[in-house]
């Protein structure tokens, strides 16, 4: 019997990635607001400001609850079998993305909060 060269779960892994790459892409470009977290589903994408809480995001498989706290935002729980996203513990910094491909959910942060540089490190070389 031979095996066949495409499958369901390829699938998936294609759409997550062309998902992150979107949201590298938009995180790039600089758009979105002043500082929150977008949340993308099969229902539509909105930016929850940071803090807002906890927020129910409906999938295919389910109800995927993330957390969107003063800093960042997580996953806390998925319908999906593997629970990467959950494991991906918090995102914090711009263009960060936590993903439940399963369930066609992704958390991503957008903008920069009110007070951060942006910087990831600064040189003292010459100081």
């Amino acid at each position: 019997m031979r095996p066949r060269a495409f499958r369901w779960w390829d699938a998936l892994v294609v759409a997550g990635l062309v998902l992150a790459n979107l949201a590298a892409l938009g995180a790039v470009a600089g758009r979105g607001p002043a500082a929150g977290v977008e949340i993308v589903s099969p229902a539509g994408t909105r930016v929850v400001p940071f803090g807002a809480g906890r927020v129910e995001v409906e999938g295919p498989l389910g109800v995927t609850v993330v957390d969107v706290g003063p800093d960042g935002a997580r996953v806390v729980s998925s319908p999906c079998p593997l629970q990467i996203c959950v494991r991906t513990g918090t995102v914090r910094r711009p263009g960060r993305v936590a993903a439940c491909v399963p369930n066609r959910v992704a958390v991503r942060v957008v903008g920069r909060k009110a007070g951060g540089s942006g910087v990831d490190a600064v040189d003292a070389v010459g100081r």
